[in-house]
């Protein structure tokens, strides 16, 4: 399983924003939220995007467990990308010709870096940046579970190939914030805004009324050889 780059909270949840500044950080959770519109200065277009949750361990809340941040990026690899400017960053080294055609980003689950956090116009935490960690960075435990959302597993769910991976991303999508789940599976809830499934979704769902369901095209599996100090 790879993901390749080429809360929802009840009525007593009360936000508690990460201090503004530089973190400890580790990388515990990654979801593909498959391909959807993004409108941005009034032009549409398709964008595959990834979420990348940190756990900071020396940041905490009053009952001492680890805050977290996350960020969407599109899931792209191109010089302007930022997915592309973070990851180079975080392990502190660029890109060569043969990763840039397929990296598997499942390789930064666990691994230690460095974040910037600030505020978005509405008060919520904003990832400024991703640094290297001091030392470099390292494949550390989290006290947070590892996690993968894998989209091609959740929607064999629904497309007649049930299996434990599949029942496992249902798990891992019943935890995940409302807005995230609705870019993935949509949303048709009275008094909400109607959003569509994800384009992945969409496609696998109308195969799926007369033929297998083809593997979804969001992820490959690259095997590459990094440094022994870089662990992506």
């Amino acid at each position: 399983m790879a993901i390749l780059a080429t809360d929802s909270g009840g009525s007593d949840y009360e936000y508690v924003p990460v201090p503004e500044g530089m973190h400890d950080a580790i990388c515990y959770k990654l979801v593909d939220a498959g391909t959807n519109w993004n409108e941005f200065q009034g032009e549409k277009t398709k964008q595959h995007s990834v979420y990348i949750w940190w756990e900071l361990p020396n940041t905490r809340t009053e009952d001492d467990r680890p805050m977290s941040v996350f960020k969407e990026y599109r899931l792209s690899l191109h010089e302007q990308a930022a997915l592309r400017r973070d990851l180079q960053a975080w392990r502190n080294k660029i890109f060569e010709p043969a990763e840039l055609e397929g990296f598997d980003l499942t390789g930064i689950l666990g691994v230690s870096c460095k974040i910037g956090v600030g505020r978005t116009s509405g008060g919520k935490d904003k990832v400024t940046g991703v640094f290297c960690a001091d030392g470099g960075p390292k494949k550390v435990p989290t006290e947070n579970e590892q996690t993968i959302f894998d989209l091609e597993d959740y929607i064999d769910e629904f497309t007649g190939k049930s299996s434990e991976k599949s029942k496992k991303a249902c798990d891992i999508f019943e935890d995940l914030p409302p807005f995230v789940r609705w870019k993935i599976a949509g949303c048709d809830e009275p008094n909400k805004e109607q959003v569509e499934p994800c384009f992945e979704m969409q496609a696998a769902m109308s195969k799926s009324a007369s033929q297998p369901v083809a593997a979804a095209p969001a992820a490959q599996v690259i095997e590459d050889d990094f440094e022994e100090d870089v662990p992506f």
